[in-house]
Order: structure tokens, then C-alpha cells, then sequence
């Protein structure tokens, strides 16, 4: 694998193979030329910079967007895209990154993956395990950092048997040991504004391939509508990530995003969707570098225009 990145790791980049090697690091943040940071077992540590000029930084910058084909501009001032490896790296450009560009690249887990068991207690594993293998949607929510996409690697990997599982997201990042994935990713449009592929059109697109689930790597638009539309459809056991800083925002922050969809249904009729078709939230939380479960809450219909929620664990 690291032969691979040595064709994108030249010159200067060479420095960075030491911290693609070492498995304890997840996420290497590099700030321009100035200082760069790595995250390992969950906590941010500064680390040597082996860029020492911008000329250098801008050369292993060309190198990574060659192969993803995406532009990076004055237009487009920044890009999502993957390494050689599988690696999902984000670039930022001046003037929207000051005074240098931004780099960050969050590693492609590729061994010693995380069991489920190393989330929570195993009653509450087992719990969860049981339910989605019955088909029931959870929502994965958390900050950013928190495991949401470990998470959803391992629940692929461990729950979904030998099922058709059609995984859809903005740059493919979760790669779990499964049989049968389909994996959609989104495209953006071209300098002239064409060719764009979004999430909800791969949304769509996902129910005409005959999936047993559909999954989406990060909800945070419009495509949350498409996804209660899927479940409404017939398609349960759904699961996606979302933002939200507790389980009861969690609910809130999907209807809001289903609401971006911008088809003039009323909130309530989103909200009784919601309430029907997904049965759970799963908040993640990072305590002490230690990523966890640190909530679970069940969805029961709604009562007037309220969720009616039942709260199954709390950390």
C-alpha cells in the first residue's frame, strides 16, 4: 500500500510515509508550511512539518488531485478527494484558507478494525446487533471525530449477512468487509457547471439496483428526504451518519435536512414519516480519546406533533 502512495509522496511529501505507517495515527492535519498535527488515540499532537516551503506544499497538492480528476481553483477553491490507498483527504485554498492551504487527510483504516464490542457494554451491542438485523433504520449521530463512520464500517461488516447493500457517499470512505457492497459515490459539477452527481440522485438511483438495504455515508442534505422516501417505499433497515449533538437533535437536524428538498410538504407530514419509519438514534461520543456510545434512544410515532421517544441507554 505504501508503495502505492510513493507515487503521490515524493520530494518533500516523503515525510508524511512515517505517519501513513503508523497505525496508532488517524488524521494528519496540515496547516500551509507552517505546522502540522496528528491525531492519535483520539487526542491532537504536533508533529514535524516536512514541508518547508509552499512551492513544495502546492507540487504535493497537484499530485493528489491528478488522480481524482476533481478541479481545485480560484472556482473551486476546495476539493474532497481520496489517495492512492483509499486515504479521503479535504484541500482548502487561499483566500478561504489563511495565509497558506490546508490539508487533512483521514486515514483508511485497513487493519485492527474496530469490533462493534469496543463501542459499548455487550447487553447493548447485542441489542442493537439484533434490531438491525431485523430491519430496523437507525440514525448514527454524532460530533465530528466521534466514530460515526467506524461505527457504520463495523454494523456493514458484522450485522448485514450476505444482503445487497448499496452504500452511498460523497467520497467513498467507508470500506467494510462485506460481501455484496455497492458502492455509489457523488460526483461535482465541472468548471462549467456540469456533470454534477449529488446524493440525492444516487439516492434515487439506489432503489432501481435492487438493494436489500441502502446506506448513506453522511446525511447533510436534501437526501434525507429521499432516504424516508426509500423507507417508505418498502426499504427498511436503512441506516445513515448525521451530524447532531445529541440523539433529540438528531431528530430535529433530519427533518430539517428533509425539508431542504423543497417540495412543499408540510412539517408535520415529514415529522410522521420520521416518526414512523425510523426507529432509532445512536449518538456517538468521544470521552478521554475513547470513542463510545453515549446514547440510544427509540422512536415510537409522534404524539400531537412530538416525537414520542423512549430513551434505551445513556453512558
Amino acid at each position: 500500500m505504501i508503495s502505492r502512495l510513493q507515487q503521490q509522496f515524493v520530494g518533500e511529501a516523503q515525510g508524511l510515509l512515517f505517519f501513513m505507517e503508523d497505525d496508532s495515527i488517524t488524521d494528519i492535519l496540515i496547516n500551509g508550511s507552517k505546522s502540522l498535527y496528528v491525531e492519535r488515540f483520539g487526542k491532537l499532537e504536533m508533529a514535524n512539518n516536512p514541508f518547508l516551503s509552499e512551492g513544495s506544499l502546492f507540487g504535493f497538492i497537484e499530485r493528489l488531485i491528478i488522480p481524482s480528476g476533481k478541479p481545485l481553483d480560484g472556482s473551486a477553491p476546495f476539493v474532497d478527494g481520496r489517495l492512492l490507498d483509499g486515504s479521503r483527504f479535504n484541500i482548502v485554498l487561499p483566500p478561504l484558507a489563511e495565509p497558506a492551504p490546508l490539508i487533512s487527510i483521514r486515514k483508511r483504516r485497513t487493519k485492527n478494525q474496530i469490533p462493534l464490542k469496543a463501542f459499548g457494554p455487550e447487553k447493548l451491542i447485542y441489542w442493537i446487533v439484533s434490531q438491525i438485523k431485523n430491519q430496523k433504520t437507525f440514525l448514527i449521530s454524532g460530533g465530528t471525530g466521534t466514530g460515526k463512520t467506524t461505527f457504520l464500517s463495523a454494523v456493514i461488516g458484522e450485522c448485514l449477512g450476505d444482503e445487497r447493500v448499496v452504500l452511498i457517499e460523497e467520497v467513498i470512505e467507508i470500506e467494510p468487509q462485506h460481501s455484496h457492497l455497492i458502492h455509489l459515490e457523488a460526483r461535482p459539477p465541472s468548471p462549467d457547471g456540469r456533470g454534477e452527481v449529488n446524493l440525492r440522485s444516487l439516492v434515487k438511483t439506489a432503489l432501481r439496483i435492487r438493494p436489500d438495504r441502502i446506506i448513506v455515508g453522511e446525511c447533510r442534505g436534501a437526501e434525507a428526504f429521499d432516504m424516508l422516501q426509500a423507507m417508505n417505499t418498502g426499504h427498511g433497515g436503512s441506516l445513515g451518519t448525521i451530524h447532531a449533538n445529541s440523539a433529540w437533535d438528531t431528530l430535529r437536524r433530519f427533518e430539517s435536512l428533509a425539508l431542504m428538498a423543497d417540495l412543499k410538504i408540510p412539517l408535520k407530514t415529514i415529522r410522521d414519516w420520521i416518526g414512523a419509519h425510523i426507529f432509532g438514534v445512536i449518538q456517538l461520543d468521544r470521552r478521554e480519546g475513547i470513542r463510545c456510545i453515549s446514547e440510544v434512544l427509540t422512536v415510537n410515532g409522534l404524539e400531537g406533533e412530538v416525537y414520542r421517544i423512549q430513551p434505551h441507554y445513556r453512558l
